[in-house]
């Protein structure tokens, strides 16, 4: 469903008041079967000062459970996976970063065009960056992917205006 709403652009959002730390807590419960499988460290990294946006707290945890998910399919056993989230001037920053198989580097850029995926092989649809973008874009914010190549890891940085911005 979300697919089809994104080709026809008609995905809406329910927007409100949201803290930051709820939607990082909710996209950690859904992501949590996944991370725990692998036997995976996960690191979180919160500030103590809370931080509001205006946006839909059930598609950003969304977004923020597809980056982890996929954090913790590209890591291998026993890998890596930070969570980071901090104040940037008017925006909040989340970033997923991983120990996981990289991104090479003329690829970074269309790891969030639909159905495309780093590795051919790999399982899924392709369809999880490209939703992680749109969303993103719909809460007026950004998403850029960085690696040092393959075997290095890779880094989903998501940058949001936060609600001090947008009044």
């Amino acid at each position: 469903l979300d697919l089809s709403s994104i080709e026809r652009g008609t995905l809406k959002l329910q927007r409100g008041p949201v803290e930051i730390h709820a939607v990082v807590a909710a996209a950690l419960a859904a992501a949590q079967s996944q991370l725990g499988r692998r036997g995976q460290t996960l690191t979180v990294e919160l500030p103590s000062a809370l931080m509001w946006l205006s946006g839909d707290a059930v598609r950003l945890a969304q977004l923020l459970s597809n980056l982890l998910d996929n954090a913790a399919k590209y890591t291998p056993e026993g890998g890596q996976i930070w969570v980071t989230t901090r104040a940037v001037d008017d925006q909040i920053e989340i970033s997923v970063r991983d120990t996981g198989m990289g991104i090479p580097a003329d690829r970074l850029q269309a790891v969030f065009d639909m159905f495309t995926q780093v590795e051919p092989s790999a399982e899924g649809l392709g369809i999880g960056l490209a939703l992680v973008r749109t969303l993103a874009e719909l809460h007026g914010g950004s998403v850029e992917a960085s690696s040092e190549g393959n075997g290095r890891g890779s880094q989903f940085t998501v940058r949001l205006p936060s609600l001090q911005a947008a009044t």
